[in-house]
């Protein structure tokens, strides 16, 4: 309704306006009117185009950055692999004139501690690139241990680990394998009637 309205008060101010001004001015008027829309056309037709232009730069560009990104994080990711199988080859070559040594010596002792010097390698290496070793003495807790095996005795306190059967390890503070361990519960004490 209010829009009609607003139509018949448009059509009434054309025709005052032609009778003001008359036929020529009128189409005078329009014309330039006219002109001036197709200027602000033409220049709302550029704008989009550099926008459309700018926008195809954009998006390209960020193509571009992912596979950059992509490429760079397999990069890191081979640098590291090649940063530990480097330093890992050490103990490899330790092991094997460990291994070399069996062989040829009689000596338990001078065998054993090779071994021991060669775990202590392995450590110190795992412990260089931030990995780890999970205590697993004390009480269960279910996210660093994993119970493999319960054992009954009213001696030791509930959930307390009683041994380990495989040592358990964490890179970053996030567990890479729970430790496996033995748990103890405490044994009931049987009912007498």
């Amino acid at each position: 309704m209010e829009e009609k309205n607003t139509q018949q008060v448009q059509e009434d101010n054309v025709q005052v306006e032609v009778q003001q001004l008359g036929k020529d001015a009128l189409i005078d008027s329009l014309t330039k009117e006219n002109e001036e829309l197709k200027l602000k056309l033409q220049k709302t037709e550029e704008a989009a185009k550099r926008l459309s232009s700018m926008y195809q730069l954009l998006q390209k560009d960020f193509e571009d950055y992912k596979i950059r990104t992509i490429r760079e994080k397999e990069q890191i990711k081979e640098e590291a692999i090649e940063r530990f199988a480097k330093a890992f080859l050490d103990v490899v070559d330790n092991f094997e004139k460990a291994l070399e040594s069996l062989k040829s010596s009689s000596d338990i002792n001078s065998i054993i501690v090779g071994i021991q010097m060669v775990h202590y390698q392995v450590v110190s290496l795992l412990q260089e690139f931030g990995i780890q070793k999970i205590d697993a003495s004390g009480e269960f807790n279910p996210l660093y241990h994993e119970a493999l095996e319960i054992v009954k005795n009213k001696d030791l306190q509930v959930n307390q680990i009683v041994k380990v059967l495989q040592n358990g390890y964490m890179y970053k503070g996030k567990v890479i394998r729970p430790a496996k361990v033995v748990v103890a519960i405490q044994e009931e004490e049987e009912e007498i009637t």
